[in-house]
């Protein structure tokens, strides 16, 4: 008499996202898509509303946000470019002189550079989850491990779990890195962001504002102004402050008197002061910048994961904080994906992701430390302040000084889905190579799969 089949169905992935925001809420995208998960996401804020201002979208934002499904929600609030169109501007901010210039490519198979709200982009990411997936108020106090798995507790005293994955998503000032890595720390950088969006009416009786994205520099500060596809205006700014000015925290701080924000800009030419002074008190948003050295690994134990902000603390370095995150989550899902197809552990799979994601993060920071000893050189140089900006501008601004090699499309035209079906290729070939006679045929059928999709 044969011996019965078993038919017990295999118990289900049991993850835990800590964060809600662009990061996250892509990672819940992904992984809803894999068989037998059992997802749970959990935010700190009381309501999920985005603050800030303006996100910019490039190459690797559009190509994620077509795999998430969201590009469609997002085409309709902005106007494609055409070719020779202004896209970007450097100026200097006390006499607004024009010192480096760059058009788009009006490349139709190419997507567009450009800008929206960040309220746009969280809004395209949620209509694509269930609206009671994300569980609010929920704030990590700390995660205990057991053999059962990883248990969170809250600060409210409510606890979930265990699971058998807890992916960090929380951002910048990450609960989930501060206790898996104790020793890492971050550190203010001594310069905060002042960030706006008013109507464009309050600004259209002033002439002379650029069409494009546009920097206007002085040695210590700069402003960003853009006017935006929906009729609305951007204004983001750079300033120095000292961490003893008011309470210092990374994300959203109502600045109720603008005088402050304009005391900081008073050197700049007229146009600029004058956009300054059509946003009101209670408007400016300030962001003190944090960052943290490169993380030796964003894995944990098999069982901890880190993406977004919360695995590479760059500080708003590069503008595309959000466009890194969801390359994270793409990643991650493939990799879980992948080891659990093939019969391999949770932490082949995270140590996989690791091996993936590491080199993409120490080429950004040798960027970041390659343009931090550029303005090191400058500076060095002591020259007048006008002459100042030109040069910095030359070197990290207009790329004759940037890291050999890098003109931007290391960055922003990243492809992470070629680099995971190279990998997954490389993975399965050497699968190939040790697998039982009875296995070759199923890795071979896995292989010719994957060539077709490529």
């Amino acid at each position: 008499m044969p011996a019965p089949t078993s038919t017990t169905k295999p118990a289900p992935l049991k993850v835990a996202i800590v964060g809600a925001g662009p990061g996250g809420l892509a990672a819940a995208i992904q992984f809803r898509r894999l068989p037998d998960v059992e997802l749970s996401v959990y935010d700190q804020a009381r309501e999920l509303r985005e603050v800030g201002a303006g996100i910019a979208l490039n190459q690797n934002s559009w190509r994620q946000l077509r795999e998430l499904g969201a590009a469609e929600d997002i085409s309709q609030y902005h106007t494609r470019q055409t070719e020779d169109k202004v896209s970007v501007e450097q100026r200097i901010g006390r006499t607004g002189e024009l010192i480096y210039q760059r058009k788009v490519s009006g490349n139709p198979d190419q997507p567009p550079a450009v800008r929206i709200e960040r309220t746009v982009l969280q809004r395209a990411l949620l209509n694509r989850l269930p609206k009671d997936l994300v569980q609010l108020s929920k704030k990590l106090d700390h995660y205990t491990e057991t053999d059962a798995g990883v248990t969170l507790t809250f600060k409210d005293g409510t606890t979930a779990g265990p699971f058998d994955l807890v992916i960090g998503a929380d951002g910048i000032r990450s609960a989930v890195r501060h206790q898996a890595y104790p020793d890492h720390q971050l550190s203010y950088t001594g310069k905060v962001a002042f960030r706006v969006l008013i109507p464009q009416e309050r600004v259209a009786h002033l002439e002379g504002i650029p069409q494009a994205a546009t920097w206007w520099h002085t040695p210590d500060t700069h402003v960003y102004t853009l006017p935006l596809d929906n009729g609305q205006f951007e204004i983001a700014t750079r300033a120095i402050e000292d961490e003893a000015h008011g309470q210092k925290v990374s994300w959203g701080q109502i600045v109720q008197d603008s005088s402050r924000v304009k005391a900081h800009y008073t050197g700049y030419t007229k146009l600029i002061r004058d956009i300054i002074d059509t946003v009101q008190d209670g408007e400016w948003q300030e962001f003190a910048l944090f960052g943290g050295p490169l993380l030796p690994n964003v894995t944990r134990g098999g069982r901890i994961v880190l993406i977004g902000d919360a695995s590479h603390p760059l500080s708003g370095a590069f503008g595309s904080g959000a466009a890194f995150a969801f390359e994270d989550a793409f990643v991650l899902a493939k990799v879980v994906e992948f080891a659990r197809a093939q019969g391999k552990t949770q932490a082949f799979a995270l140590d996989l992701f690791d091996d993936i994601r590491q080199p993409r993060f120490e080429y950004l920071y040798s960027v970041l430390n390659h343009g931090g000893a550029n303005l090191k050189a400058v500076r060095d140089e002591k020259l007048e302040p006008d002459a100042h900006v030109k040069e910095v501008i030359r070197r990290n601004w207009a790329g004759e000084g940037r890291k050999p090699g890098d003109q931007g499309d290391q960055i922003y035209a990243y492809n992470v889905q070629e680099v995971w079906a190279a990998r997954e290729r490389d993975e399965l070939e050497k699968a190939a190579k040790v697998a039982k006679p009875v296995e070759v045929e199923k890795v071979t059928e896995q292989l010719a799969a994957v060539a077709v999709a490529a």
